[in-house]
């Protein structure tokens, strides 16, 4: 090896053209190997296209907490912060899962193992290549996905932002307090079933409707037997008066003097004895007239006598008739008085047992109408509760406002930067390894070369030429022909 170095050799720009000149071959190639290896990978590797979605998420702040707290949403920093947690909700296994059976994006497996597997690593690549970015200091999330389909790409996103929208309102909902109402009403629902139960089988052995309509319904009938006893009691004691006053004239003797008002024995009855006293009254004058003329012996004298004694006859029996229609009519409102008396106490001695059986079903129901103001209680706290957690759906607005589209052209590969680098990295590595070539490229080219390797002065040399040019033109009779020299070989 010759023992020289251009280390120290100051590279002028006609060195740096020569070095260009002798090593053009090795640049052409080593450039053309590159860009076209670039070139070949970039028409050969397959188009990735990118299809992109945004939505707009607001958080709604309950009007009540506003006014009290006098929050204002649009100043509040957290506002902003919890659009952080949308990032991890689009990438959530309830919101991709519905995404890769509906898209097909796991392959088939031979068992259900398999299939199963497939199935979460479609989900992890879904959750890895889906890009979810927040611009910035805005409300604004875009959702994107790369595909080397440019429709299904779209439909993805599509699809992802689709079911965020159905799902996310329902996040926020807090089902524990409805599933807490729920079991405590069936808990008392089951004890009021129970405790119904019991009271009908009850009702039906005891043969109770109702008691304390039944015992209404017997007290309305109490007070009418009360009232019509006591209206019979009054007749009774009437006609017992009356019956009495009746007798005392007949063992003294006197007239009968039936008041106006007492129809006991009917008005036939009155008007027969009234009108047999008028006939006797009639047959007295005729005969005290008739004795002014005649005796007594006189035969119409005599038939008024038997007249008026078959009168008076009469008349007793009339009073012996209205004295037993007074004893049978006292005897009747007695009989009817006793049957009231009995029907009174058959009565109250419902109204008793009923008091017993409402005792009884009390006691078996007891708690009931409690149990069943607790239930409508706690129907009212659920039904509460279910319009907070529906109101808290509406405290969270997803809105999508650009649609994700079919991409037309593809991100990747981007064939025209990628050509700009292959053009510029196949110069630097073109240039850079000539100049490596010969920077270790330590053979004597030039008389210079030659001088500085020898370190001894050089007399004479000999220019190169190509024979087949000098021939050439000897040949065509060029007078000036000379061979060509090619300087730089000693």
């Amino acid at each position: 090896m010759i023992p020289y170095s251009h280390q120290d050799s100051p590279m002028s720009p006609q060195s740096f053209l020569s070095v260009v000149s002798k090593r053009s071959g090795l640049i052409l190639i080593v450039f053309l190997l590159i860009v076209l290896t670039v070139a070949l990978a970039v028409f050969i590797v397959p188009s990735t296209y990118r299809a992109s979605a945004k939505v707009m998420i607001n958080y709604q702040v309950a009007i009540e907490k506003e006014h009290l707290l006098h929050l204002w949403q649009i100043h509040d920093k957290s506002y902003f912060e919890r659009l952080s947690s949308e990032l991890v909700i689009f990438k959530m296994r309830s919101i991709l899962e519905p995404v890769v059976a509906e898209m097909a994006l796991a392959k088939p497996g031979r068992d259900s193992v398999e299939a199963r597997v497939n199935y979460d690593r479609a989900i992890a690549q879904l959750a890895e290549k889906l890009k979810v970015e927040r611009e910035k200091d805005t409300n604004v999330i875009m959702v994107s996905y790369e595909d080397r389909h440019a429709a299904r790409a779209a439909a993805i996103v599509d699809r992802v932002v689709t079911e965020f929208i159905r799902q996310r309102p329902s996040l926020d909902r807090d089902s524990r307090s409805s599933e807490f109402f729920d079991e405590q009403i069936r808990r008392i629902q089951d004890q009021i079933d129970q405790a119904e139960k019991q009271g009908l089988a009850y009702r039906s052995r005891e043969k109770v409707i109702s008691p304390s309509q039944q015992t209404s319904i017997l007290f309305e009938s109490l007070s009418a037997f009360d009232h019509e006893l006591s209206k019979v009691r009054a007749e009774r004691i009437a006609h017992e008066a009356s019956l009495k006053v009746f007798r005392e004239q007949v063992d003294q003797e006197e007239e009968l003097i039936i008041p106006s008002t007492a129809a006991t024995n009917g008005l036939s009855q009155n008007d027969y004895y009234n009108l047999l006293k008028n006939t006797l009254l009639n047959l007295e004058v005729k005969r005290t007239a008739l004795l002014q003329k005649y005796t007594e012996r006189h035969p119409e004298v005599a038939t008024l006598t038997a007249e008026i004694e078959a009168t008076r006859r009469q008349i007793k029996s009339a009073q012996a008739d209205i004295i037993r229609g007074e004893e049978a009519a006292s005897q009747a409102l007695q009989a009817q008085e006793s049957s009231l008396m009995q029907r009174m106490n058959q009565v109250v001695a419902s109204i008793a047992d009923l008091s017993r059986q409402d005792y009884e079903l009390g006691r078996i129901t007891i708690g009931l109408v409690d149990l069943r103001a607790v239930h409508s209680m706690l129907i009212r706290q659920r039904e509460e509760a279910r319009i907070a957690d529906s109101q808290k759906e509406y405290l969270v607005q997803v809105r999508l406002l650009e649609p994700a589209l079919v991409p037309a052209d593809p991100v990747k590969p981007n064939k025209p930067l990628y050509l700009s680098l292959a053009v510029l990295m196949g110069l630097l590595v073109a240039f850079g390894l000539a100049f490596f070539v010969e920077y270790f490229d330590h053979s004597v080219n030039t008389a210079q070369d030659a001088q500085d390797c020898l370190q001894m002065p050089i007399l004479a040399s000999i220019a190169d030429f190509k024979m087949e040019n000098y021939q050439r033109k000897k040949s065509s009779g060029d007078a000036s022909a000379s061979p060509t020299v090619h300087p730089g070989k000693a």
